[in-house]
């Protein structure tokens, strides 16, 4: 059940912080604030996964708030890391977490070489919100299985 509100948790962080991304081009802490405690009630649901996964979860946000926050804003950072943990804690782990910003990256760059956003040295002409894609490339591989499937988690 924990799981199930997690997931609703991470559902309506990421979707204000899309709204906030297009919105006002930031994102206040607060909306992370939300994640991090759906994100904290899955943990103590899953103790029996810590040392397997709590490493993993350092290692991504590690990963994503020192290093990718300089290719990317800080509440891109900020987005990448909660949607690393959740993935850790339900067992994709790094590789959904790879697997995850990749698709975001594609989605990304697909929509932006469609509407011509895209400039020589593969950098965008105008900025776009990164969150709404980084939200959609997490809802549809991870967030409908638990939906549909949620005996298999």
């Amino acid at each position: 059940m924990l799981i199930i509100l997690s997931s609703a948790l991470a559902l309506v962080s990421l979707a204000l912080a899309s709204y906030e991304d297009i919105r006002t081009k930031s994102v206040t802490n607060a909306v992370w604030w939300i994640f991090s405690a759906g994100l904290l009630m899955m943990l103590f649901e899953r103790r029996d996964v810590w040392v397997s996964y709590v490493p993993e979860s350092i290692l991504a946000v590690g990963i994503q708030e020192l290093i990718m926050c300089r290719v990317y804003g800080r509440a891109d950072s900020h987005a990448f890391s909660c949607c690393a943990v959740f993935l850790c804690l339900t067992g994709p782990g790094l590789e959904g977490h790879i697997m995850h910003m990749s698709l975001a990256l594609v989605m990304l760059s697909a929509v932006q070489f469609l509407r011509g956003n895209i400039a020589r040295g593969l950098k965008l002409k105008r900025p776009v919100p990164f969150i709404p894609y980084i939200a959609l490339s997490f809802i549809i591989p991870v967030i409908i299985p638990h939906i549909f499937m949620p005996q298999i988690y």
